[in-house]
């Protein structure tokens, strides 16, 4: 079948134009059946419309018009965010819009406090410049405040102890350009412009020797490039496909930074479809870094590691693994709950610490005073384990935040820990 031309049916705010570049068909293109479905199933992926229907109406000589009948989502939200877990409770209010100009561009800005991180977050995102969906553009930008605590070494203890308490202030920009070559392999590079101010411990955890020097305002930037392969597309609440990429992250001065470390990373993503409504979704990651500064260190606990108190490990390298499988419970109208079963593993380690337990910057500051107790190698690692179910609702017919609930329990404490989030996770 050739295409004579394609019609669009349906939008109210979604511009036409907008539906047939997210559709990949245009006049003079020569179809299958295979290729209708695969091109509803791009719309579907888009998140922005609740209902996708693509047909062809025969027009004689092996001719056909294409139809695109699509349903818009709500797409904007104002709403509140609240999150729950060990030594991090918050809230805040978000804003987003994920149709701007009927062009599918997104923006979103949110104000959270909470316990261990409060800040703005103001972002932007254009997945189809130029109107060419392949091609990606994001700006973020982000004032934060956090409270960093440092715990005793260890998975195993019911309630650690706090060592150490950093307050880091932090003002960011960032922007990434991506391109999606043939539907499967894509290729990035992001730039981040951070400054970052360290205030002194405090004088209520036992250490008070600075993991971070006090002092003048330091700047961190970064160039970060990426190369993988991703066929996911997000099927409402079912996300199939497969994604492995790598990464490389450095800092120097030559972009520009008063640091100088680097940080590999190579992830792992895969969501398999089961009896329709049925989805087992595996995470895999490798990271290292070389030098990191304290703000810059790798962690676990909490939503990267469910069980386990927020933030509670750190180190430069870790190695983790998480498989969910989610399944429907029941469906009130458009409002769809659903059940998910998991395990999170993660291990993490310093691969070396320096003698004198100290790590510089390119000015000979110090930018991570590692803790007394604190060891490397693997004797050094820490090896977890969560266990848990937890609830998820979705809504099919606006662009809602998400709310889910975990009941983790951690396998080395012997701990169950309770995780609520509700509202959109902005960055």
């Amino acid at each position: 079948m050739v295409v004579e031309s394609v019609i669009v049916l349906g939008t109210e705010k979604t511009r036409a134009e907008t539906v047939q570049a997210y559709s990949r068909l245009a006049p003079g293109d020569t179809i299958t059946a295979e290729e209708l479905t695969r091109a509803e199933r791009r719309l579907v992926a888009t998140g922005l419309f609740q209902e996708v229907r693509v047909s062809t109406q025969p027009i004689g000589d092996s001719r056909v018009n294409v139809v695109l009948q699509v349903q818009d989502k709500a797409s904007w939200v104002v709403a509140p965010t609240f999150s729950v877990s060990n030594s991090n409770i918050g809230g805040g209010v978000l804003y987003a819009e994920a149709n701007l100009w009927g062009r599918s561009k997104k923006f979103a800005t949110a104000v959270q406090v909470s316990t261990a991180e409060s800040g703005l977050f103001v972002g932007y995102l254009d997945p189809n410049l130029f109107g060419f969906p392949p091609l990606r553009l994001s700006l973020e930008g982000q004032l934060r405040s956090d409270r960093v605590e440092e715990y005793q070494p260890g998975a195993s203890h019911d309630v650690p102890e706090v060592q150490r308490r950093t307050r880091l202030n932090s003002a960011s920009v960032a922007s990434e350009l991506s391109v999606m070559i043939v539907e499967r392999v894509r290729v990035a590079a992001k730039y981040r412009l951070m400054f970052i101010d360290a205030q002194e411990p405090s004088a209520e955890a036992p250490v008070l020797e600075p993991a971070f020097e006090p002092g003048s305002v330091q700047r961190d930037s970064s160039l970060r490039l990426m190369v993988g392969v991703d066929t996911r597309q997000n099927l409402h609440a079912i996300m199939e496909g497969l994604n492995i990429e790598g990464s490389l992250e450095i800092s120097n001065p030559g972009v520009w930074s008063h640091f100088r470390y680097k940080r590999f990373g190579l992830l792992y993503r895969h969501g398999l479809r089961f009896f329709e409504e049925h989805n087992l979704v595996l995470r895999g990651e490798l990271a290292a870094g070389v030098d990191l500064p304290f703000h810059q260190e790798l962690v676990a606990g909490a939503a990267s590691l469910r069980g386990f108190i927020y933030r509670q490990f750190r180190g430069d390298t870790r190695a983790s693994f998480t498989a969910e499988y989610h399944f429907p419970l029941f469906t009130v109208r458009s409002l769809a709950f659903r059940g998910v079963a998991f395990s999170d593993i993660g291990m993490l380690t310093w691969r070396s610490i320096p003698e004198d337990r100290r790590l510089l910057d390119v000015n000979g500051r110090v930018v991570r005073g590692y803790l007394p107790d604190a060891h490397d190698g693997v004797g050094g690692a820490t090896v977890a384990q969560g266990l848990g179910l937890g609830l998820r609702l979705f809504l099919r017919s606006v662009v809602l935040p998400l709310v889910g609930v975990d009941v983790a329990y951690g396998v080395n404490s012997g701990e169950f820990r309770f995780y609520l989030v509700a509202g959109v996770n902005p960055s």
